[in-house]
């Protein structure tokens, strides 16, 4: 399709009129040559495409009428129809205006300054003005004069201004709305665009509706509804769009930006906007405008229309072939959500993967679908390299979540050396009760007590989870998987042949965070005697291990003198109560916490979830786990019942442990 702007008008030459004889006829300027309307992938959270402005900027100006409105007032008839014929081979949409007889001749004297005036010098007409009124302070310039001087600097200004600043160009209206010409079409976008950047879009929706009332040419009208959809709400621009002409025939005089307008419905979709539903005409003609045309983001918009939709079998092909025409890594984004969706999982980690560098939603997307498996209670086999794989790109992103998929895995799989200094990782990245209580279990697995006891100390009064382990019967919790034979019993697809070496055991090995950057595995602390309990916990945190891009820099001697260290206080052996926080395990026995910073000993609730927040997202999604729909990821395993069959009634794969 043409572009919408192959059909404006002709813009008028630069502003350089005299008032002595009007410029000769110039030929009408070439149409612009098609250019596909363009479609740009955003980074924001919230929608993967908005429209890009249309391009306006082909001509130099608007229909200058100066010259006319001049000789229309100084009753020249045979100067105004030459100007008049002048314009119409220019503009063949331009109609003279209707106030030509009433203009009232300027006085003689004023020549000189219309000179200035449609020479476009006015600075000097200003500085003109001025030096006549020291003279005779009672004179004012004619009312036409005045007029057309406000309206000529109030568009250069704004012009100026046009894209850099919006806020002057809405200041510079307020102040004095009159000085916007009607008729200047190219003035009244330019204002517009900025009421709709500055929030104010029932402003600029009657500055649009405007030029559609007031304005008889085709391009520029297309053009205005291009600008509406661009700066404005779709809902506001539907009713831009409700107000075009229809023939005879019923076509609406839109139809040549007919896939614009799709596209903008297309989009208002994606944001969650209201607007028109695309009708199945108008989406035929746009997907297949998308299959002829060589950009891949129409055909990834098309992708990320059928993917919310939920129509993912239709999203997977318009994915596929925005990725085979050059599509960006947004578009790979949305072809590993689909995939996920699909259920094909391996190939969904295999394209986050493969662009985890260039959109870190590629990269947390590939962290959270291994992470899935990993966290299951009776973990499936999975190949080494590609745990390698995951674990380097965990270390070199610092993600919590992924060293806690490791750490589980780990543990269930019986490798609790490797688990721990997993855990240990995954505590300083994601201090949550989950990632600490898997972290004192392993600790407590390897009867590492003074260990065990310092993290129960530390967390006491925040994580109840923790503390209960202090008072369980059985120290090492239900038995795991790898521990008894029906981890040897258990059916596992069979590996490569290249791989049959590593997988002698049911389980992938884990490699040690540390391996990689050389460091040797800790040595095992000396055990707590009885009598040393409660232990006094240092204030100092020992889990911080800064993600592997911020180690260069914190390796960096830092000068002495630059920073003072904070004065050392006693902490508490009994830690004090913060909000949320339930009852302690303990408390049963008589022995209740501390008073809370607030002065209360009792549980209190937490204050409201903020909307929009990561919080209210894990909030919501700890509602939906404990419906029952599904078990949580650290959930006990499913005991075995008199039959030999889990006790899983929800039908759902069993979760790691805890």
């Amino acid at each position: 399709m043409p572009h919408a702007l192959s059909r404006a008008l002709p813009w008028a030459l630069p502003l350089v009129l005299g008032v002595a004889a009007p410029l000769a006829a110039q030929p009408a300027p070439a149409a612009p040559p098609e250019a596909v309307p363009r479609v740009v992938y955003g980074d924001g959270v919230r929608a993967p495409a908005i429209i890009v402005d249309p391009d306006t900027s082909g001509g130099s100006g608007m229909v200058d009428e100066s010259a006319l409105r001049y000789y229309a007032s100084q009753k020249q008839t045979e100067r105004m129809k030459a100007e008049i014929a002048r314009l119409k081979r220019l503009y063949p949409g331009w109609t003279e205006p209707p106030d030509l007889d009433s203009l009232q001749p300027s006085p003689p004297e004023e020549a000189p300054l219309w000179d200035l005036f449609t020479a476009g010098r006015f600075e000097d007409l200003r500085a003109a003005i001025a030096a006549r009124r020291s003279i005779e302070p009672a004179w004012q310039p004619s009312e036409e004069l005045a007029r057309k001087l406000r309206q000529a600097e109030f568009r250069n200004r704004a012009k100026t201004e046009a894209g850099k600043r919006p806020e002057e160009i809405v200041a510079l209206y307020r102040a004095e709305p009159s000085a916007l010409d009607p008729g200047d079409v190219e003035s009244v976008w330019i204002v517009a665009d900025a009421l709709a950047s500055a929030g104010a879009g029932e402003d600029a929706f009657l500055l649009y509706k405007a030029v559609l009332d007031g304005s008889n040419d085709a391009g520029a009208r297309l053009a205005t509804i291009q600008k509406a959809m661009a700066h404005l709400r779709m809902d506001l621009a539907e009713r831009l769009i409700a107000l075009g002409r229809v023939d005879a025939a019923g076509n609406s005089e839109f139809n040549p930006i007919r896939l614009d307008i799709t596209r903008a419905r297309i989009a208002a979709f994606l944001h969650d906007d209201p607007a028109q539903t695309p009708s199945v005409p108008d989406l035929a003609a746009f997907q297949a405008y998308a299959r002829k045309s060589n950009d891949p983001s129409q055909t990834g918009l098309l992708g990320w229309y059928a993917y919310k939709r939920k129509q993912f079998r239709e999203a997977l092909e318009w994915f596929k072939l925005a990725i085979a025409r050059g599509g960006d890594a947004m578009v790979a984004h949305g072809l590993a959500h689909t995939l996920r969706e699909l259920d094909m999982l391996r190939e969904a980690e295999e394209v986050a993967y493969a662009w985890r560098d260039r959109f870190v939603g590629n990269e947390i997307l590939f962290i959270d679908i291994l992470e899935r498996k990993l966290t299951q209670a009776n973990p499936p086999y999975i190949e080494p390299a590609r745990i390698e794989r995951y674990a380097k790109v965990v270390v070199e992103s610092g993600s919590g979540e992924g060293a806690q998929g490791l750490a589980w895995y780990a543990y269930n799989s019986c490798q609790f050396d490797t688990a721990l200094e997993w855990f240990r990782r995954a505590t300083a990245w994601l201090p949550g009760e989950s990632t600490v209580f898997g972290y004192a279990l392993t600790l407590q697995r390897l009867k590492r007590q003074r260990p065990f006891l310092e993290v129960v100390n530390r967390y006491d009064g925040l994580f109840p989870k923790v503390v209960d382990l202090v008072f369980r019967e059985d120290p090492d919790g239900p038995p795991l998987p790898c521990l008894g034979p029906a981890a040897q019993a258990a059916p596992r697809p069979a590996p490569p042949p290249a791989q049959r070496a590593e997988a002698a055991t049911p389980y992938g090995r884990v490699p040690r965070p540390d391996a990689a950057l050389g460091r040797k595995a800790e040595d095992r602390p000396a055990a707590v005697q009885r009598n040393e309990f409660p232990l006094a916990v240092p204030s100092e945190n020992a889990l911080r291990y800064p993600p592997l891009s911020l180690q260069r820099a914190l390796a960096e001697p830092v000068p002495a003198g630059l920073y003072a260290k904070d004065p050392v206080s006693p902490m508490p052996l009994v830690a004090r109560r913060v909000p949320g926080a339930g009852t302690m395990p303990y408390e049963r026995y008589g022995y209740a916490l501390l008073p809370g910073y607030n002065g209360l000993d009792k549980p209190a609730s937490l204050s409201p979830v903020a909307a929009g927040t990561l919080w209210q997202e894990q909030q919501a999604e700890q509602a939906r786990t404990s419906s029952g729909t599904r078990l949580d990821r650290f959930s006990v395993p499913p005991q075995p019942s008199a039959s030999g069959e889990a006790s899983d009634r929800t039908g759902a794969p069993p979760r790691g442990y805890p």
